[in-house]
């Protein structure tokens, strides 16, 4: 199994606590936007018992009237992938997982070309990142940030990290969609590439809650 990448996992799912969710058989299954997104993140299963769990949780998401997505993170899970194509499911979605970790001192030349500020969520622990425009660019709960879409052509990485240290933060998470390495930039800062996901969804299922 590849522990540091469930670990980092689990960071970014305690993120949206707001967001329904429960554990059926060591799956985290949470309900984002207009998916239910599953976690299998714990526990061996034989392939009888991934076939009964992955009806389970078709049957959980047609009830709550959403799209069953599930997200693989690389090296776990082996067979997983195998026979939810053999279910009918196709590659939705794939992505690498950046991470950063402030490391004594930071020097980044250039001046800041965003502003960018913190807005406080009422009666939560996070707050979001936002730009002047309303752009919301991450969340930051304590010492972590989490960057929702590492491809971001409204602000540069550069601000990002200046900014998070201003603020006290010394873990950065970014999820960047359709990539597999880090886009350019990111190394530059002291960002590696942490792991690599993949999400699968049943063909037939696709906008079928959506219209």
């Amino acid at each position: 199994m590849n522990d540091p990448a469930i670990r980092v996992e689990e960071q970014i799912i305690s993120l949206f606590p707001d967001r329904e969710t429960r554990i059926f058989q060591g799956w985290i299954l949470k309900k984002m936007d207009r998916h239910l997104m599953v976690y299998p993140l714990y526990y061996k299963f034989s392939q009888g018992d991934i076939h009964d769990n992955i009806r389970k949780c078709e049957e959980i998401s047609r009830q709550s009237g959403m799209d069953c997505v599930f997200r693989i993170v690389e090296h776990t899970n082996y067979y997983l992938s195998s026979i939810l194509t053999d279910n009918g499911y196709g590659l939705k979605k794939c992505g690498v997982v950046a991470e950063w970790n402030f490391i004594g001192n930071l020097c980044i030349e250039g001046k800041q070309q965003v502003r960018l500020f913190l807005k406080n969520r009422s009666g939560k622990n996070e707050e979001y990142v936002m730009t002047d425009a309303d752009t919301v660019i991450g969340i930051k709960r304590q010492g972590l940030l989490f960057l929702l879409d590492g491809k971001m052509p409204c602000v540069n990485i550069e601000d990002i990290v200046r900014f998070s240290v201003e603020k006290g933060v010394t873990q950065i998470l970014a999820d960047i969609p359709e990539r597999d390495e880090l886009p350019e930039g990111y190394e530059r800062v002291g960002f590696c590439r942490a792991y690599l996901y993949r999400c699968y969804q049943k063909e037939d299922m696709k906008n079928e809650f959506t219209e």
